[in-house]
């Protein structure tokens, strides 16, 4: 995450005047143990099996890479506590990595007859009972849910300390947001289907999808929950990366020659 710093409070360059884009480098955050009281067994276990050890906890925490393995890691305690699959687990969920972020939205926007769900769990080899499909649902809600307001917590902190450190009252901003979970995690309610009968159709009218909950929507709430005294407005960034990159290279060229000059 970046946002603009102002240059009296930036100790690493010299001048006062202005404002300076700060990257916080965010996904480090927690190397120092600030993340402690927040980690559940499975986040540990997600960051002892990955590559870098004891870094990134935030990310870890928050991002659509390791989602789907916390999951994986909660039905597997559900199984071992005989709370899920008749207390059996196949290979296949036992193995690392296989539990994909992207099951967790199409099983959160599956419909009320639970077939998306069923078909899922049907590629790891399980045979899922109807009580089995909701509990898998409730667990990829809970792991999406706590993974938006924990991001949002970070993003409230940058968007306050902003406030304080422009002494305003009330601070207008624009958030632009990028991410893969931000932009496709969707989540639809149960839908009654239509039924072939000989009898004439009911008078009630048919029941439509209403939208639940997203990621997106979690994540704006508890934002704006945590940051009184801020008027936020959210946008869809596109190419943030690429196009970021373009800007400060043209910014650096520009700079180069004024320098030239």
């Amino acid at each position: 995450a970046c946002y603009m710093e102002e240059m009296h409070n930036v100790e690493l360059v010299e001048g006062d005047e202005g404002r300076m884009c700060v990257n916080t480098e965010w996904g480090a955050f927690g190397a120092s143990g600030e993340l402690d009281e927040f980690l559940l067994e499975y986040d540990r276990v997600v960051d002892e099996t990955s590559l870098n050890p004891g870094q990134q906890l935030y990310e870890k925490i928050i991002g659509g890479k390791y989602m789907g393995e916390i999951v994986r890691l909660v039905l597997l305690k559900l199984v071992d506590e005989n709370l899920l699959f008749n207390g059996e687990a196949s290979e296949k969920l036992k193995t690392r990595g296989t539990f994909e972020t992207r099951f967790m939205s199409q099983i959160e926007s599956d419909s009320d007859d639970r077939k998306q769900i069923y078909n899922i769990l049907s590629a790891f080899e399980l045979l899922p009972s109807r009580t089995d499909c909701e509990i898998v649902r409730r667990v990829c809600e809970s792991v999406s849910t706590r993974a938006a307001q924990m991001c949002s917590a970070g993003l409230a902190g940058v968007i306050n300390r902003m406030r304080e450190s422009r002494s305003q009252d009330t601070l207008k901003i624009t958030v632009g947001v990028d991410g893969s979970v931000y932009k496709l995690h969707p989540r639809w309610g149960p839908q009654r289907r239509p039924r072939r009968s000989l009898h004439p159709p009911s008078p009630d009218p048919p029941v439509t999808p209403r939208s639940l909950p997203s990621f997106k929507d979690h994540f704006h709430a508890t934002v704006r929950q945590l940051t009184p005294g801020c008027d936020i407005t959210f946008i869809q960034s596109e190419e943030g990366s690429g196009r970021g990159a373009a800007l400060i290279s043209a910014v650096a060229c520009k700079m180069a020659c004024m320098m030239g000059q």
